[in-house]
Protein backbone atom coordinates (compact mmCIF):
# COMPACT_ATOMS: atom_id res chain seq x y z
CA UNK A 1 0.00 0.00 0.00
CA UNK A 2 2.84 2.41 0.73
CA UNK A 3 4.26 1.76 -2.75
CA UNK A 4 0.98 2.95 -4.23
CA UNK A 5 1.00 6.08 -2.05
CA UNK A 6 4.57 6.82 -3.11
CA UNK A 7 3.61 6.36 -6.75
CA UNK A 8 0.69 8.80 -6.33
CA UNK A 9 2.93 11.34 -4.60
CA UNK A 10 5.57 11.04 -7.31
CA UNK A 11 2.91 11.46 -9.98
CA UNK A 12 1.47 14.54 -8.25
CA UNK A 13 4.96 16.01 -7.98
CA UNK A 14 5.54 15.39 -11.70
CA UNK A 15 2.21 16.99 -12.57
CA UNK A 16 3.05 20.08 -10.48
CA UNK A 17 6.45 20.37 -12.15
CA UNK A 18 4.83 20.01 -15.57
CA UNK A 19 2.29 22.73 -14.78
CA UNK A 20 5.04 25.08 -13.60
CA UNK A 21 7.04 24.40 -16.75
CA UNK A 22 3.96 25.02 -18.91
CA UNK A 23 3.26 28.33 -17.14
CA UNK A 24 6.87 29.43 -17.62
CA UNK A 25 6.74 28.48 -21.31
CA UNK A 26 3.46 30.37 -21.81
CA UNK A 27 4.96 33.42 -20.09
CA UNK A 28 8.01 33.32 -22.39
CA UNK A 29 5.78 33.05 -25.47
CA UNK A 30 3.66 35.98 -24.33
CA UNK A 31 6.76 38.09 -23.68
CA UNK A 32 8.15 37.21 -27.12
CA UNK A 33 4.84 38.17 -28.77
CA UNK A 34 4.73 41.48 -26.92
CA UNK A 35 8.28 42.23 -27.91
CA UNK A 36 7.60 41.41 -31.58
CA UNK A 37 4.51 43.61 -31.71
CA UNK A 38 6.32 46.52 -30.07
CA UNK A 39 9.27 46.14 -32.46
CA UNK A 40 7.02 46.11 -35.52
CA UNK A 41 5.20 49.25 -34.42
CA UNK A 42 8.43 51.07 -33.65
CA UNK A 43 9.91 50.06 -37.01
CA UNK A 44 6.79 51.33 -38.79
CA UNK A 45 7.06 54.61 -36.89
CA UNK A 46 10.74 55.03 -37.80
CA UNK A 47 10.06 54.22 -41.47
CA UNK A 48 7.29 56.81 -41.65
CA UNK A 49 9.54 59.41 -40.02
CA UNK A 50 12.25 58.66 -42.58
CA UNK A 51 9.71 58.89 -45.38
CA UNK A 52 8.52 62.31 -44.20
CA UNK A 53 12.11 63.55 -43.95
CA UNK A 54 12.89 62.25 -47.44
CA UNK A 55 9.78 63.88 -48.89
CA UNK A 56 10.61 67.21 -47.29
CA UNK A 57 14.22 66.96 -48.51
CA UNK A 58 13.07 66.02 -52.00
CA UNK A 59 10.60 68.88 -52.01
CA UNK A 60 13.30 71.40 -51.21
CA UNK A 61 15.64 70.06 -53.89
CA UNK A 62 13.16 69.42 -56.70
CA UNK A 63 11.20 72.15 -58.41
CA UNK A 64 7.49 71.94 -57.74
CA UNK A 65 7.39 71.90 -53.97
CA UNK A 66 3.59 71.90 -54.04
CA UNK A 67 3.60 68.35 -55.40
CA UNK A 68 5.50 67.03 -52.36
CA UNK A 69 3.88 69.29 -49.83
CA UNK A 70 0.57 67.42 -49.73
CA UNK A 71 2.19 63.99 -49.45
CA UNK A 72 4.50 65.08 -46.64
CA UNK A 73 1.60 66.71 -44.78
CA UNK A 74 -0.38 63.47 -45.12
CA UNK A 75 2.42 61.32 -43.70
CA UNK A 76 3.10 63.83 -40.95
CA UNK A 77 -0.60 63.70 -40.03
CA UNK A 78 -0.47 59.91 -39.86
CA UNK A 79 2.61 60.08 -37.67
CA UNK A 80 1.28 62.62 -35.24
CA UNK A 81 -2.35 61.60 -34.95
CA UNK A 82 -2.39 57.85 -35.49
CA UNK A 83 0.91 56.06 -35.16
CA UNK A 84 2.55 57.97 -32.29
CA UNK A 85 -0.35 57.38 -29.85
CA UNK A 86 -0.55 53.73 -30.90
CA UNK A 87 3.19 53.23 -30.35
CA UNK A 88 2.96 54.92 -26.95
CA UNK A 89 -0.05 52.90 -25.87
CA UNK A 90 1.34 49.57 -27.06
CA UNK A 91 4.69 50.05 -25.38
CA UNK A 92 3.05 51.27 -22.18
CA UNK A 93 0.54 48.43 -22.14
CA UNK A 94 2.89 45.59 -22.97
CA UNK A 95 5.82 46.59 -20.82
CA UNK A 96 3.88 48.17 -17.97
CA UNK A 97 2.26 44.89 -17.00
CA UNK A 98 3.64 42.45 -14.48
CA UNK A 99 2.14 39.40 -16.17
Amino acid sequence: MSDLDQAFQATEKNVEQGQKALEAYAQRLQTDDRSLIAKLLIYAFVVLIALVVLMVAAGTVIQGWEKWLEASKFFLGILSSVLLPVVTLVIGYYFGKEK
